[in-house]
């Protein structure tokens, strides 16, 4: 029968495969629709690795999609090669090179859909003032970024966070957008915060702030 024909490592192949290919239809569905969700994994001219899609002289290549991609295509090459006999460590090195070719590629498309996003009409300071959930935690005192999930101009589109809590804010925990730091949100976990008009201060602002 197929599955026994499979062995150990084609079953195990399959079921990455299925799965993989499973969450990438939802995610392509999910983009057609408008919910287009980034978790990248940016690094910057300078050497240091963040969470932060808009990093300056960021590569961006290193996404959520992009891993589940790297699963999908890697295990049907390696079903593919089980069943085509080829040895069990050939069949691992083929079907990572396969994968990882899989994962860049979704990376860069998904960049080139953001960075048209971005050109788009959506205001960002429309954020302000608007409760949101953190997708990726936010480090504490503006050390970095995070990600949160927010609706705006009536779509859900995923932003960058940071704040200046003395803790991190945890994935999952409710925010409220209190500002604009460049183009991240500015997010309190007070949601009974008021906002009295938007703030929206210039990274070389918050620099000098740093300071």
């Amino acid at each position: 029968m197929f599955w026994e024909q499979l062995g150990l490592i084609g079953q195990i192949y399959f079921v990455l495969g299925c799965v993989a290919s499973g969450l990438l239809l939802i995610q392509f569905i999910l983009l057609l629709i408008g919910f287009a969700g980034d978790g990248d994994i940016d690094i910057g001219g300078d050497g240091g690795a963040d969470f932060d899609g808009d990093a300056d002289g960021g590569i961006g290549i290193f996404t959520l999609k992009g891993l589940v991609g790297f699963f999908a295509i890697g295990g049907w090459v390696g079903v593919a090669c089980v069943l085509g006999g080829l040895r069990d460590v050939w069949t691992i090195i083929v079907s990572i090179i396969c994968g990882l070719v899989a994962f860049i590629a979704i990376g860069f498309a998904y960049k080139a859909i953001r960075k048209l996003q971005a050109d788009g009409a959506l205001d960002n300071r429309n954020a302000i003032g608007k409760v949101a959930e953190v997708y990726l935690k936010i480090p504490a005192k503006g050390e970095g970024h995070g990600k949160l999930s927010i609706v705006i101009q009536g779509k859900l589109v995923e932003m960058d966070a940071v704040t200046d809590e003395e803790e991190p804010i945890p994935t999952g925990r409710e925010v409220k957008v209190i500002g604009l730091v460049g183009g991240a949100c500015k997010v309190s976990s007070d949601l009974d915060i008021e906002v009295a008009m938007p703030v929206i201060e210039s990274n070389e602002k918050k620099r000098r702030k740093r300071k």
